[in-house]
């Protein structure tokens, strides 16, 4: 068997599990994890995490900007 994206062939078990693995990591648990945690930041609701009057005053809220982004 070829690999097409790592150009090796594929020729005994040890090898085949190493692909598979590789593959399984590298299209299915690291894109899932990127979406699972932009998901993550944008549904927790972080209002409860206390600002100060300076960093209110530099620029929009992460909940204004949930507010633009939803809409």
């Amino acid at each position: 068997m070829f690999d097409p994206l790592y150009e090796e062939i594929v020729t005994n078990t040890s090898d085949l599990m190493v692909y598979v693995v590789r593959h399984v990591f590298i299209e299915l648990v690291f894109p899932l994890s990127i979406f699972f945690t932009v998901m993550l930041s944008l549904y927790v609701d972080w209002s409860w995490i206390p600002i100060s009057n300076i960093e209110s005053e530099r620029g929009p809220s992460l909940e204004v900007l949930k507010k633009h982004l939803l809409e």
